[in-house]
């Protein structure tokens, strides 16, 4: 009997994935308040009665919310974290104190929320995962949320949000057919999450976007603290400003901060040959990759919507194989073929080499840097990283 309703619990989270995948493929990418305002309310505004430190940028929002949410554990509360996107598997996107949700609380909710989403027209998925959030942690009483923005910022679903803190990352160019092409506008679109008295912490951006942010701030009358990392890649100093900011103790802060791990971010899978791991997808962080590590081999995919040329010239000076792929389980449209990158790569002048799937280059890549002793990685997206902790079973615990 116990089998049984565990096999019904299985399949009514396979539902609830198979379902939200039609969302993503139909429904596409809309941003604006509109449709998740509706939503929630319809669902009694649960999100009005949580406390939320809200992060936007364009590089290193997963890993700074990641090391908030550890931060804010040590100093004593109870903290939902919602990240997007996921690497494996939908419950990553929701943690309670670091723990993923269970896919019988996942498709529990998804199917509340989704009934309700039925009276809400043209409804995305990234919408009703963000009301899943807010019901989720409302039910269980967290004391803080820690809200990762999807897209931008001004328009994303979570900006609904009542926060207490906002943080925004590194911005630089990506999603330039959403947010727009020039910096300026782009930096407008993650300032939009700034809130009237409440402080802001940033990192040292470029020009045009700090003259933004800080327009935004004035505005609004924030308290704005702005750190320099030792590396673009380092977010430990800018949460450790950040939640001084919410008085909260140093040393504890601190604490959480070193116990933080981070799945698919400048992660090392291999030591022998050295090999990491790395969701980047846009030319900055590909730079902060190169800068980190160095690596010199690159298993390589792409969706469509990045630049690929502008990622390609990155990669030019450092990459000595490229080892091109077509992202896993994703129709032809939304990635570029193994073959479309490598003809790309060729014609800027980086060796390059296709594979018919991502074991394959992995194994070859780890062949290549230990006979010329130099590391390896694998980047690109959040689908070929995800891919690799899939087929070698990597844990995905954040501490």
């Amino acid at each position: 009997m116990l089998k049984l309703w565990l096999n019904f619990s299985m399949l009514k989270y396979f539902w609830a994935v198979r379902k939200l995948e039609r969302y993503a493929r139909f429904a596409g990418i809309k941003p604006g308040l509109e449709r998740i305002t509706e939503l929630l309310a319809l669902l009694g505004e649960p999100q009005r009665k949580i406390k939320a430190v809200h992060i936007a940028g364009t590089n290193g929002k997963g890993s700074t919310a990641l090391l908030a949410t550890n931060a804010l554990r040590e100093c004593g509360y109870k903290v939902g974290t919602y990240l997007s996107p996921h690497l494996v598997e939908y419950t990553e996107r929701f943690l309670i104190d670091g723990q993923e949700i269970s896919r019988r609380d996942f498709a529990r909710i998804f199917f509340r929320v989704n009934k309700t989403a039925r009276h809400v027209e043209n409804i995305t998925e990234f919408e009703i995962l963000t009301a899943m959030a807010f019901v989720f942690f409302q039910e269980q009483k967290i004391e803080l949320a820690v809200l990762e923005t999807g897209l931008g910022g001004k328009y994303d679903a979570t900006n609904v949000c009542r926060p207490v803190l906002t943080i925004i990352t590194p911005v630089d160019y990506d999603h330039e057919a959403v947010l727009g092409t020039s910096l300026k506008k782009i930096a407008a679109e993650k300032a939009g999450i700034i809130k009237k008295g409440v402080p802001l912490a940033t990192v040292r951006q470029k020009l045009q976007a700090m003259a933004v942010i800080k327009k935004q701030a004035a505005k609004y009358g924030c308290q704005v603290i702005r750190v320099t990392p030792l590396l673009d890649t380092d977010n430990k100093q800018l949460v450790l400003a950040a939640l001084r900011l919410l008085k909260l103790p140093s040393g504890l802060i601190k604490k959480g901060l070193q116990k933080t791990v981070f799945p698919g971010r400048v992660q090392k899978w291999r030591d022998d040959p050295p090999f990491y791991l790395d969701v980047a997808h846009n030319p900055q962080a590909f730079a902060n990759l190169l800068q980190t590590v160095r690596p010199k081999i690159l298993v390589f995919g792409l969706m469509r919507r990045k630049n690929l040329k502008k990622i390609l010239a990155v990669l030019k000076p450092q990459i000595v194989l490229l080892i091109a792929v077509t992202l896993p389980s994703l129709r032809r449209e939304e990635a570029f073929t193994a073959a479309e990158i490598a003809a790309s790569a060729r014609a800027c002048g980086i060796p390059v080499v296709t594979k018919p799937n991502v074991p394959s280059a992995c194994r070859l890549a780890a062949r290549e840097a230990s006979r010329l002793h130099v590391t390896a990685a694998a980047a690109g997206s959040f689908h070929l990283v995800g891919e690799i902790f899939k087929k070698y079973k990597l844990p995905r615990a954040i501490c």
